[in-house]
């Protein structure tokens, strides 16, 4: 894909740019004055708190004498504690999703009717969950972008996986999940994974009790660390024998964040990348943002990331 060998032919132009450090420089030049009063209001807000927690925590002390409903009046204290400190701090995490939804669909405007979306579930996560591609309970979402490009129709989601909760919550993936429409449909289901991975875990008993086939692809080597399941071992034959070797192979040359899961499902294609980056990050809230060292590097990520899924949509 030329995204991946050249990123450059995706920077925007001259005129873009220019519009772009607009929105860049208001920014900047608001930011100041917003942290310096979320600071004020932190210290006020966190020094009042402290006295009124403290002082609650004070008489329950001496007025319970079992000494029981301290552990959890503490513990309602510091919880109470946290969301103060992110509710006063919120007109400064504003501030910056606000220059968010003004750049990005400027910087990927090489993406046709590009959409971007902060902290909502998409839909296909869903999806991923019937088709028991990965058991999970809930999800931590980030940024949401969709869009069309070069003959494909994608959506992609920064997220974490989390199964469980309390003591039990384990985050069982973080990374970027692709969804995208096929270039040609296939007739099933196939899955490729890593051998002994979040497999194992999370559809090893389902695949026992349903009609999913384990099959080899040839190569010695890959069937050494992956899984290939399928529920139409005729139609998946060719495919695992052929293209999707050649793509994990490449992706595990490629990729170095984790172990890359590929999922067909009929039109659809799901892809999960493992990585614990933030692709799409803007630098902290006490820090100018600057085009070149901070915006220019997120476009040549998705145009990377792109690259990638457009070679797992020939796939199928």
């Amino acid at each position: 894909m030329q995204s991946l060998k050249d990123p450059e032919s995706y920077m925007p132009g001259e005129a873009a740019v220019a519009g772009i450090n607009v929105h860049i420089d208001e920014y900047n030049g608001q930011r100041p004055t917003i942290y310096q009063r979320c600071v004020f209001f932190a210290y006020l807000a966190m020094g009042l708190y402290c006295i009124v927690a403290g002082w609650l925590i004070f008489v329950i002390y001496h007025a319970d004498s079992k000494g029981k409903a301290i552990g959890l009046v503490g513990g309602l204290a510091i919880m109470g504690g946290y969301f103060l400190w992110d509710f006063v701090w919120k007109p400064m995490k504003d501030h910056q999703l606000t220059l968010r939804y003004r750049l990005f669909p400027q910087i990927f405007a090489f993406i046709d009717k590009v959409q971007y979306s902060h902290a909502y579930q998409p839909g296909f996560l869903d999806e991923l969950k019937r088709l028991k591609l990965v058991a999970f309970s809930s999800s931590e979402n980030d940024d949401l972008i969709k869009g069309h490009h070069e003959g494909m129709d994608f959506e992609l989601v920064e997220t974490k996986l989390i199964q469980g909760s309390g003591k039990h919550k384990e985050t069982v993936f973080s990374g970027i999940i692709f969804h995208f429409r096929l270039a040609e449909e296939f007739p099933g289901m196939l899955v490729a994974a890593k051998r002994g991975n979040w497999l194992q875990r999370t559809v090893r008993e389902f695949w026992r009790t349903a009609s999913y086939d384990e099959m080899s692809s040839g190569n010695r080597q890959l069937d050494e660390t992956h899984e290939f399941h399928s529920d139409n071992f005729n139609a998946a034959r060719p495919v695992i024998a052929g293209p999707l070797t050649s793509v994990l192979t490449w992706l595990g040359n490629e990729w170095h964040g984790g172990d890359v899961r590929i999922a067909l499902w009929h039109n659809d294609g799901y892809l999960m990348l493992p990585s614990e980056r933030d692709y799409f990050s803007l630098p902290e809230l006490t820090q100018d943002v600057r085009y070149e060292w901070d915006v220019k590097p997120i476009v040549k990520e998705m145009a990377t990331l792109l690259a990638v899924a457009h070679v797992v949509r020939q796939v199928g």
